[in-house]
């Protein structure tokens, strides 16, 4: 297993203004400001897991987050194509959308630590480096 310094996992937090009045902070959201080397690590780690992710078909093709060739305008033409198919075969349409403008602040951040990435990365067997 790998081990992080640390040292390095360590970030300064400061609020940055959404949108709304300034004197609520529940229209900022958090920032972490990390080392350089943290965020060099972070994108180094992200391209990799990608890339493995990517080769084994683990992704979903309608998963369109964090995929470089994968954009919203994707998304956005897919459902519409999809209405248009359903509507011109006279077939019913059900959809739900929800608003997850606020869902960082649901996530157990104690998962999303730089040690846990170390861990799961440790599991993950890459064999062609970048």
């Amino acid at each position: 297993m790998g081990v992080f310094p640390s040292r390095l996992t360590y970030a300064n937090i400061r609020p940055l203004f959404k949108k709304g009045n300034k004197n609520y902070m529940s229209n900022c959201r958090p920032i972490s400001i990390i080392t350089l080397f943290s965020k060099i690590f972070g994108k180094v780690m992200q391209t990799r897991l990608l890339k493995h992710m990517t080769d084994h078909n683990i992704l979903s093709m309608e998963q369109y987050g964090f995929r470089t060739e994968l954009k919203t305008h994707n998304a956005t033409y897919q459902l519409t194509n999809e209405i248009l198919n359903a509507l011109n075969n006279n077939l019913l349409i059900y959809s739900t959308f929800c608003d997850l403008e606020k869902a960082l602040y649901c996530v157990n951040h104690k998962i999303l630590s730089l040690n846990s990435m170390v861990q799961l990365v440790s599991i993950i067997n890459f064999t062609n480096p970048i």
